[in-house]
């Protein structure tokens, strides 16, 4: 584990039933397509630039400033794409409605909710991945340190409820009763660790992480990768019928984002300008967007990314996250092949003609 101060920018991207998803894509349709769907019509007739909008699964702010770094620099408009990025957040949509419903047509999210999405009716499938080692992490103090499942017996934990499973499974397997951890609801503040409310708080090490250590709090990080829950974070989707249709695209659209996350990490501190005075969300501190700026370079270029290149994806995660909620008797076996999941093709591509 990673003893550190440091955190998040996105805590958990909620995933709909069916029923929810039909009820949210109707409901938001009208507010949310309109505006994004006029100006990205002007634009590209003005331009002859085809339009891909990306919802993103949190606010504006570092943690996405490859995407920006791509706009800053022209990649989008040497591809012919005009790319919009639509904030995320408190109240916003979820990503895998912003897909489905076809008001984005790609978005980001993880390698669990992909699974749950086709899981409940939604048809995504991945096609990369930012982050090669996913920043969600268990967070403790320093001084009463939960470095392993075995630690986690008798202690409160704050935590999505979309993961209780997950690391109620792994508790199970370490011969920890999940039932000797109290779980509460997490929020995006990570203040009640801090405060000694809870024991365990789970955010993202580049954004909850760094909320406490600009505040001066240590911390122990143990991250859900060494935990035992493989995957990535950043996982780009898109539904089946857009990667099979617009694969054209969606490859430039890549290429452009793998010379945007380039630039972002050649140039982290000035990437951290730029969101902080031009593509970010009103109020962000440059102390801390710095800081997660440079701790980009511990997640993305890593991994599977270190061999094939930025945003590599693999099947591995995806075959896990099936075969746990197999497991878990949530899904039947046989019922999603990792193919159903995520394709290697369109970065694959992306990479062959990279110039």
């Amino acid at each position: 584990m990673t003893k550190t101060r440091r955190p998040e920018s996105r805590l958990f991207t909620p995933h709909l039933s069916r029923r929810g998803f039909l009820q949210r894509s109707a409901a938001a349709s009208g507010a949310f397509m309109l505006p994004a769907g006029l100006a990205g019509q002007a634009f590209g007739e003005a331009h002859g630039f085809e339009k891909v909008v990306h919802q993103l699964g949190w606010v504006k702010s570092i943690q996405f400033g490859g995407h920006f770094a791509a706009i800053e620099n022209g990649y989008f408009e040497d591809e012919g794409i005009e790319a919009e990025f639509v904030a995320g957040g408190p109240g916003g949509i979820g990503t895998d409605v912003a897909v489905g419903s076809g008001q984005a047509m790609t978005s980001d999210t993880d390698v669990e909710g992909t699974v749950r999405s086709r899981m409940s009716g939604i048809p995504l499938k991945a096609f990369g991945a930012i982050m090669q080692k996913a920043p969600g992490a268990i967070m403790s103090l320093a001084d009463k340190p939960l470095t392993s499942l075995s630690d986690f017996s008798g202690k409160t934990v704050a935590l999505p409820d979309g993961m209780r499973p997950q690391l109620s499974a792994l508790l199970a397997t370490a011969d920890v009763d999940p039932d000797s951890v109290t779980f509460v609801p997490v929020g995006t503040d990570p203040g009640i660790l801090a405060a000694g409310q809870v024991d365990g708080y789970y955010g993202w090490a580049t954004n909850q992480g760094v909320m406490l250590q600009t505040r001066g709090v240590d911390i122990e990080i143990a991250y859900m990768n060494d935990l035992g829950v493989p995957g990535y974070a950043g996982v780009l989707v898109a539904t089946d019928e857009t990667i099979a249709e617009k694969s054209d695209l969606l490859t430039a659209w890549l290429r452009a984002e793998i010379k945007g996350w380039q630039w972002h990490l050649a140039n982290p501190e000035e990437m951290a300008v730029l969101m902080v005075e031009k593509y970010g969300q009103r109020g962000l501190d440059l102390e801390a967007q710095t800081l997660e700026s440079k701790m980009m370079a511990d997640f993305v270029p890593v991994g599977d990314a270190a061999e094939n290149g930025l945003l590599w994806i693999e099947p591995a995660p995806f075959e896990a996250a099936i075969a746990f909620n197999v497991a878990a008797g949530e899904l039947e076996e046989g019922a999603m092949s990792t193919s159903d999941a995520m394709t290697q093709d369109l970065i694959a591509a992306a990479h062959a003609t990279l110039g």
